[in-house]
């Protein structure tokens, strides 16, 4: 048996003359560290924050809103993104050309907080107070549904609470959760659903969606009684439209009769007048004065007297003779009463 089969790990020469292990020696041999690339035990891959939409003029609707913004800032720092990174992504939302994209650009080190009311100042958002007032006075519009001045009366109450959270002015939750249940069921048009709704916005416990769907189905059921009972409506009508015709027609017979007899009764009492009039009324002679006094008629001078023919005197005429009927002149103003001689 040779060396180099008894010895479990042998030395042989290479042509180099360097010994080499061969054999069993790299079982026995400790391990070799490993190495890892210092590219892959950094921090994992992150995508980079980009704002959904563009921040455009205030009032413009194909542009982000206020709510929006602030709901995807929010969101951003949840995930772990930084305020620069933050700020950095608003910026590049705002559409270019805007007074408010120059402004940010030029603007160092600017804060998260400070941006925000930025944007709140260029997005002209009301306070708190004017959005509570609001709320306050809200009610359905003639053409609106039920479920649209629900749903705009939910974005309300939100918009009152996050502006309660970035003014001065804190509104409590409780007051303006109770201040939109009294708004919604005292805003509704049909009474039926009002009456329906009451009960339903008094408990607290309630979900936003669960609202919904129970005014949802309470509009849905109310359709459906309107209908009914307008179907039913349209086949009574015709009858009692016919039966009100026929009482009506009756009536005037009845009216146009009685006013008949009531003319034919005032003309036979106007005969009875004008007969009662033309046989009692006989035709008297007409009175005529004879000329001159009383003694000149006896004596037969009536063309010739020139006497009064009252007194029987000269000098005057009747009309203004002083002396009545019975004998005693008739005085003048201003002049004293004469004696009988």
């Amino acid at each position: 048996m040779s060396d180099s089969e008894t010895d479990p790990v042998g030395v042989t020469e290479e042509p180099t003359g360097e010994p080499t292990i061969t054999g069993s020696a790299s079982a026995t041999s400790p391990p070799q560290p490993r190495t890892v690339n210092p590219a892959l035990t950094g921090p994992p891959y992150r995508k980079e924050l980009k704002i959904q939409g563009q921040i455009g003029e205030p009032g413009q609707r194909d542009k982000l809103s206020f709510m929006s913004l602030v709901h995807q800032i929010e969101g951003a720092v949840k995930k772990g993104y930084s305020d620069s990174e933050i700020v950095a992504a608003v910026i590049k939302a705002v559409t270019p050309g805007l007074q408010l994209r120059s402004y940010l650009e030029g603007r160092e080190e600017l804060e998260l907080k400070v941006l925000r009311r930025l944007l709140r100042a260029h997005f002209q958002e009301r306070g708190a107070t004017e959005l509570y007032q609001e709320l306050c006075g809200m009610a359905q519009g003639p053409k609106e549904s039920p479920q649209t001045f629900l749903l705009r009366a939910l974005a309300l109450r939100q918009k009152v609470l996050f502006a309660s959270k970035e003014c001065d002015v804190k509104y409590d939750k409780s007051l303006v959760e109770s201040m939109f249940a009294h708004s919604v069921s005292t805003g509704l048009l049909d009474s039926d659903i009002r009456g329906e709704m009451r009960p339903l916005l008094l408990q607290d416990k309630l979900l936003d969606e669960e609202l919904l769907e129970r005014m949802n189905k309470i509009v849905s059921r109310e359709t459906d009684r309107k209908k009914k009972t307008q179907t039913k409506s349209h086949l009574v009508a015709p009858v009692e439209a016919s039966r009100a015709k026929a009482v009506e027609e009756k009536d005037k017979k009845g009216a146009g009769r009685s006013l008949y007899d009531e003319v034919q009764s005032l003309k036979a009492q106007i005969n009875e007048i004008h007969q009662a009039l033309t046989s009692n009324t006989q035709p008297r002679p007409p009175r005529y004065r004879r000329r001159g006094c009383t003694m000149c008629q006896k004596n037969g001078d009536e063309e010739s007297c020139h006497h009064c023919y009252k007194c029987g005197k000269s000098g005057h005429f009747a009309r203004g003779c002083r002396q009545s009927e019975n004998g005693q002149g008739s005085l003048l103003r201003g002049e004293e009463k004469p004696t009988n001689m």
